[in-house]
């Protein structure tokens, strides 16, 4: 089936931003610029822009991502399938990639918020889709 793409694409986005993240904060210590007390309770104000910006990104993978895998997961146990939901998976996924890239690179607000904006939009009308499928007894459709 269709959806473990989508979910897998959200996987490796998840473990690059952590792995990222992770050797930013082990290099910014071994170079003497980031103490580990700072690492331990995420002292961002001790942090580089850079090693910030990517730990919050890394953060803020996990609200809407989670969301829209759980509906996934809804969508699989219903058997529902069809080319409107992959296409919605598809702007889902590129989305949260583009408000990564824009969230790491830190330089433009209003694309980021753009590419919030398509995700959460993505989110709400899969979720709102689902329920009205639901609600009708089409869970499958």
């Amino acid at each position: 089936m269709w959806i473990q793409y989508p979910i897998f694409t959200l996987i490796i986005l998840f473990l690059w931003l952590w792995l990222a993240t992770a050797c930013m904060r082990i290099k910014a210590v071994r170079r003497k610029e980031l103490s580990l007390n700072a690492v331990n309770f995420v002292l961002k104000e001790e942090m580089s822009t850079r090693t910030r910006l990517l730990g919050n990104s890394y953060d803020n993978q996990y609200q809407q991502p989670v969301l829209f895998i759980c509906l996934l997961l809804l969508l699989h146990v219903e058997g529902a399938s069809g080319l409107g939901w992959f296409v919605l998976s598809a702007v889902f996924v590129l989305a949260r990639y583009w408000h990564c890239y824009e969230h790491v690179r830190g330089t433009n607000i209003r694309r980021r918020t753009y590419a919030f904006g398509l995700s959460s939009l993505s989110l709400f009308i899969g979720w709102s889709v689902w329920f009205v499928l639901m609600s009708l007894g089409k869970g499958g459709l």
